[in-house]
């Protein structure tokens, strides 16, 4: 070993622990937050097979599944305070799907109503969406409609 001032040896022993005391706050910042994650399917089994009723009953539209809210509306208020608490409304709303023309403009979105789904919960949604300009269009989970249905509801087309 090297013989080194007690003092050089003190210095060492001081950035040694600084450095490892920066890797520790460095971790607690940044590592803790990462969490654990584990990946979970976009869509049940059921709402798979009404994704894939829409596409087929709007062939020359597009059907995109879990859209969040705040990727189709966005709060309209002049005063920060209130755009923001407005924002904060729908930020953990999901439309479970959101119905577009070739060109991507949205037509409507589409709820399947399930046993989460909550009257009052949904007419209010469904009025902000409107605000909007986006009609919302609702199907009991457990008694969809036929392809001609959609279309009628959707398009207007009668099959």
């Amino acid at each position: 070993m090297l013989d080194m001032p007690s003092w050089a040896t003190g210095a060492a022993l001081i950035v040694a622990l600084s450095l490892g005391a920066i890797g520790v706050v460095l971790n607690f910042l940044f590592g803790a937050r990462v969490g654990k994650y584990r990946a979970r399917a976009l869509m049940t089994d059921n709402e798979l097979e009404f994704f894939f009723r829409l596409s087929k009953a709007l062939p020359h539209h597009l059907v995109f599944p879990q859209v969040s809210l705040q990727a189709l509306v966005e709060a309209a208020s002049s005063d920060k305070k209130t755009a923001h608490a407005d924002r904060l409304r729908i930020a953990q709303q999901r439309a479970d799907y959101v119905v577009c023309n070739p060109a991507g403009a949205v037509l409507v979105v589409v709820e399947l109503d399930d046993r989460t789904h909550e009257g009052k919960r949904d007419a209010v949604r469904d009025a902000r969406l409107k605000q909007a300009g986006i009609k919302t269009v609702r199907y009991p989970s457990k008694a969809k409609p036929s392809l001609a249905a959609i279309q009628q509801d959707i398009l207007g087309l009668s099959k």
